[in-house]
């Protein structure tokens, strides 16, 4: 196997569903969108899961892209970026999803033997000194596996598209073949995600998606639940 050719497999393991991330417990607000009625079938769920993307593009993408680059000794640009990113998620649920998946994602990754700047970040974060949001660890993560960056932007972007359409298979419920469709059409937007990303600066990012936040602070709040956010 080549160096691509591990660094590619490497990747894809990190990115696929059954890497312990917890992030299979989180809908990302999907199931207040589920309860206000505004997820009812294969095209309300395409609809979300490109509004998701769209806001990823200028905010988790940005902060990956930092992280991917940044070899100073502290990581100070990374820990920037880190923060920066915390602050455009609005809701709490967002914000304490994005931590959680983290520190699993970096725990699971130091585990497979992936030191570096993974290891480093892993300190800053335990020192609290950092928030350790899920798309800065994917992006010291690529890094280190010698990813470049734009495969390790589409692989954060199908592992959360995925996450997400598997949320929404489950809450309408939608059968196999609709939700792989979903996730099949939702390439465009991976690939305007990754565009879009490159134009924005780090003290520039955000995510508009208001609807969004709305539904994910309704959600806290609901009798009934299936995800933690």
């Amino acid at each position: 196997v080549t160096a691509r050719g591990k660094a590619l497999l490497s990747l894809l393991q990190i990115s696929d569903s059954s890497f312990p991330t917890g992030a299979f417990s989180h809908s990302q607000g999907l199931e207040a969108f589920h309860a206000a009625g505004e997820l009812e079938g294969a095209a309300d769920l395409a609809r979300l899961v490109a509004l998701q993307l769209s806001a990823l593009a200028t905010s988790d993408c940005v902060a990956l892209r930092v992280a991917h680059a940044d070899t100073g000794s502290e990581l100070q640009d990374t820990v920037e970026a880190d923060r920066m990113l915390t602050a455009t998620k609005l809701s709490r649920e967002l914000r304490e999803g994005s931590a959680a998946t983290g520190r699993r994602f970096l725990r699971s990754v130091r585990a497979l033997g992936i030191g570096g700047r993974v290891e480093e970040f892993d300190r800053l974060v335990r020192e609290s000194a950092a928030d350790c949001n899920a798309a800065v660890c994917h992006g010291l993560a690529g890094a280190e596996l010698e990813a470049i960056v734009h495969e390790a932007l589409y692989a954060y972007l199908y592992t959360s598209a995925a996450s997400l359409v598997a949320a929404g298979q489950k809450l309408v419920p939608l059968g196999g073949s609709d939700a792989q469709r979903v996730l099949y059409e939702a390439k465009d937007g991976m690939e305007r995600a990754v565009e879009e990303s490159a134009r924005v600066r780090v003290e520039d990012m955000h995510a508009f998606a208001p609807t969004v936040d709305a539904r994910s602070m309704q959600h806290e709040h609901q009798r009934v639940r299936l995800y933690i956010s």
